[in-house]
C-alpha cells in the first residue's frame, strides 16, 4: 500500500524538522523544548525552556537512565563567539562522561530560554532569576524526561554548578513547601534518584525557615579556598545533615577555587562578579586538574550506587 508509506515518511520528516538530531561524539543529540513549571508574567502560561539532550548511540529503542545537568550563573554555551551554539568545554566534558557510562544527559536552558545570556555580573540581591525559578526548571525537566519511550523515569538524577548547584540543592529539599506539593500532586511518581552539586551556593539551603532535608543522596564537591560561593556554609550543611542521619556528603578540595572542573587555563580574578565573599573585591576562578579528575571518578562512583546500583567506581 502506498498511502501509509507515504504517511510514515511524511511522518518522519516532521520529527526531523521539529528537532535537530546528529550523532558526535558517541552522543545523539538533539534540540528539545518543554514546558518549565515556572509561568510567563506576561501570559500566565508555561514558560518553555529550550535545551539539549544527549543520548548513548547504542541504546536506540532501549530505556536508560538519566541526568539533568544545570549550568551556572554564564551559562550552559561557550563564550567564544564563533561556538556561542555549542556547550562550554565544561558541560561537553561531563555529557560526554555520563554518556560513556550509559546515561542520558539533559542540559535546559534557563537563561535564553528567557532572552538572557548571563546572571553573573548582577548582585544576588537584585536577581529577578532565582533558584526559586530554577527549580521549577528542573521539575519541569524531570516532567519531561519521564514521558519520553526512551527514559528510565525513576532512575533520573541531577547535577549542577555553582548557581546550578544551588539550583539542586533547592531542587532537592523535600521539606520545601513546592517540593512537597509537586510530589504529593502524583501519587507514586518517581522523584530525582540522586544529587551532586559542583561548588554550589549554600547559603539558603542552610538558613532555609521550613529546614533541608534532602530527597535523595546527595553529594557536594567544592573548593576549599572557594571565594565565590564560600565553602563554610556547604560543610556547616552538610554536618547538620549527617548528625540528622541523613544521606549527604561533601568533598572539600584544599587550596582549590572556583570552577575548578573547567578546562586548563590560568587562575584568574573576576573583577566584574559583585558576588562572593568579598563583595567588590572579585572573586577566583581557577582549574584544578587533580580535583577535577577526583571530582569525575566520585561523580561516576555516585551515579553508579544510586541509579545503576553498582557501587564500583
Amino acid at each position: 500500500m502506498m498511502i501509509p508509506r507515504l504517511v510514515a515518511q511524511w511522518f518522519c520528516a516532521l520529527l526531523l524538522l521539529a528537532m535537530v538530531r546528529w550523532v558526535h561524539a558517541e552522543a545523539i543529540i538533539e534540540h528539545v523544548r518543554f514546558p518549565s513549571l515556572d509561568l510567563e508574567a506576561s501570559t500566565g502560561q508555561p514558560l518553555m525552556l529550550n535545551g539539549l539532550l544527549f543520548r548513548p548511540v547504542g541504546d536506540a529503542g532501549k530505556r536508560v537512565p538519566a541526568v539533568v545537568a544545570l549550568h551556572g550563573c554564564g551559562g550552559m554555551y561557550s563564550v567564544v563567539k564563533s561556538r556561542r551554539d555549542e556547550l562550554s568545554i565544561r558541560h561537553r566534558t561531563m555529557a560526554d562522561l555520563l554518556v560513556a557510562e550509559g546515561y542520558a544527559v539533559l542540559f535546559p536552558d534557563s537563561l535564553r530560554s528567557r532572552g538572557r545570556e548571563t546572571i553573573c555580573k548582577e548582585p544576588n540581591a537584585g536577581r529577578t532569576l532565582t533558584q526559586a525559578h530554577r527549580r521549577l526548571d528542573t521539575m519541569g525537566a524531570l516532567v519531561y524526561l519521564q514521558g519520553r519511550a526512551d527514559i528510565t523515569r525513576n532512575r533520573i538524577a541531577v547535577l549542577g554548578w555553582s548557581h546550578g548547584g544551588s539550583t539542586v540543592l533547592a531542587t532537592m529539599n523535600e521539606k520545601a513547601r513546592v517540593v512537597r506539593i509537586f510530589r504529593d500532586g502524583d501519587a507514586g511518581a518517581p522523584y530525582f534518584r540522586s544529587a551532586i552539586a559542583f561548588y554550589p551556593g549554600c547559603i539558603d539551603s542552610l538558613g532555609a525557615k521550613e529546614g533541608y532535608a534532602p530527597a535523595a543522596p546527595l553529594l557536594l564537591l567544592v573548593g576549599g579556598s572557594d571565594d565565590w560561593t564560600s565553602p563554610r556554609p556547604c560543610i556547616a550543611l552538610v554536618d547538620r545533615l549527617q548528625r540528622d542521619q541523613e544521606t549527604a556528603s561533601i568533598v572539600v578540595y584544599p587550596d582549590t577555587y572556583h570552577g575548578f572542573d573547567g578546562p586548563d587555563s590560568q587562575p584568574r580574578v573576576r573583577l566584574d562578579v559583585p558576588n562572593g565573599v568579598h563583595p567588590g573585591k572579585g572573586v577566583t576562578v581557577a582549574v584544578n586538574p587533580a580535583a577535577r579528575d577526583d571530582a569525575y571518578v566520585r561523580v561516576k562512583a555516585h551515579f553508579r550506587a544510586t541509579l545503576t546500583g553498582d557501587k564500583q567506581p
